[in-house]
């Protein structure tokens, strides 16, 4: 089995760890796995893991542009043209395109579809303000779902999004969702998390007496972070020794840093940029905030659970399928500052009652297992049309094309 996996993403993130995970899976499995997305600084580390789990990697200039009008026609031309000639050149048995918002990468689904490929289109993020979409643009959709396209997500929230997104019946997407690869028994054992938990606030200069609030999330409006610092005055007026741990990188890391210091509060918060040690920083955390506005299917939430981290965040899209509020953590309504500036007061005075919870999120969070999402993904793969279909179609339109 030949496998593609495209992206159009140029940094690291949620939708990366999945095509990571998927990736390596696969050749573990004995497929030959291949993956084409932009070369760039920010995804280099993607890049090293992709060549450790021997997964081949090819450079493809597909990111995506602002720009408008007959440009924007030109640029999706050039990234059909450009995929097409990788689908040609590599004729993979089957695609996965990873897309980590809805409407990315419409070349590549086009040149799919030209080709009539067996394709799985996995769709991480649907905003819930629905993206316009003109009606020669869903028609392009429409047909491409005819070409051997099945659609995927990792929800049942994005599953009714994307349907009214495209107008489209739910029936025809799947949901698979994400999963993680749960704590082992040494991660578990007390004592050595309370060597780690030390180890780690030393490294970031926290005092021991000070309570961890720990957000892990890219640094973009989407995550609500202009949110969470609108409540941090107030409580740290009640809790002066909070420290505030935030580890990723985006587009809005100085308007971030400026806010903070307009509020004389940086002192307290700590940016410290893009981190692969999330379960470390876990153990350190005391509490784990997430004020999303709209998620995918969280992997940082799902791992905050397993690590049994007590939790406050949003009822944003699928959240409400993986927690239930008041059972393994705290739910607030997404964007409301004043609703989450209360949720993360209420857990700081009743510590027993979020321990309670974070018991009961440590057991709900083994449903959500990367095993699981590997297996039921892979499947999906080879359910495509045959080896030998693809082939021969392949070799049919190379020749009517050249």
């Amino acid at each position: 089995m030949r496998c593609l996996i495209i992206a159009s993403a140029t940094v690291c993130g949620g939708a990366e760890a999945y095509a990571l995970a998927i990736a390596t899976a696969a050749a573990q499995a004995g497929w030959e796995t291949h993956a084409a997305f932009p070369q760039t600084e920010e995804n280099t580390s993607l890049r090293q893991a992709l060549a450790t789990s021997q997964v081949f990697y090819h450079p493809l200039d597909i990111a995506e542009t602002l720009s408008r009008g007959i440009q924007a026609m030109s640029d999706a031309f050039l990234r059909f043209t450009r995929t097409r000639a990788l689908l040609l050149a590599l004729q993979p048995d089957v695609v996965l395109i990873n897309l980590p918002w809805a409407d990315h990468c419409l070349g590549s689904l086009l040149a799919c579809g030209r080709l009539q490929m067996p394709t799985v289109v996995m769709f991480h993020l649907i905003p819930p303000e629905l993206i316009p979409l003109s009606r020669s643009r869903l028609r392009a959709y429409a047909w491409m779902r005819t070409r051997q396209q099945q659609w995927l997500t990792n929800s049942k929230a994005n599953c009714n999004l994307l349907a009214a997104l495209f107008q489209m019946p739910t029936s025809d997407i799947r949901y698979i969702y994400n999963g993680i690869k749960l704590p082992s028994t040494l991660d578990c054992n007390p004592s050595a998390q309370a060597t780690l938990r030390q180890a780690v606030r030393q490294e970031l200069g926290i005092p021991a007496n000070s309570k961890v609030l720990l957000t892990a999330s890219r640094l973009v409006p989407q995550k609500g972070y202009t949110d969470l610092i609108d409540a941090i005055p107030t409580l740290l007026e009640e809790y002066p020794d909070l420290r505030f741990v935030w580890a990723g990188e985006g587009e809005q890391r100085q308007e971030l840093y400026d806010r903070l210091q307009k509020a004389a509060i940086a002192d307290k918060v700590l940016l410290l940029g893009h981190r692969s040690d999330l379960p470390r920083l876990l153990l350190a955390a005391d509490l784990f905030v997430f004020p999303t506005r709209f998620e995918g299917h969280p992997f940082a939430l799902l791992e905050a659970m397993a690590y049994g981290v007590p939790i406050v965040t949003t009822n944003a899209s699928s959240i409400p399928e993986v927690m239930e509020h008041q059972v393994h953590g705290l739910l607030c309504r997404a964007g409301e500052s004043d609703e989450l500036h209360h949720s993360i007061r209420w857990a700081l005075q009743h510590p027993e009652q979020m321990q309670r919870m974070a018991q009961q999120a440590k057991k709900q969070v083994q449903i959500f297992t990367q095993t699981a999402m590997i297996e039921q993904t892979l499947s999906l793969l080879q359910k495509l049309p045959s080896t030998s279909q693809a082939r021969n179609h392949y070799t049919a339109v190379s020749e009517s094309i050249n």
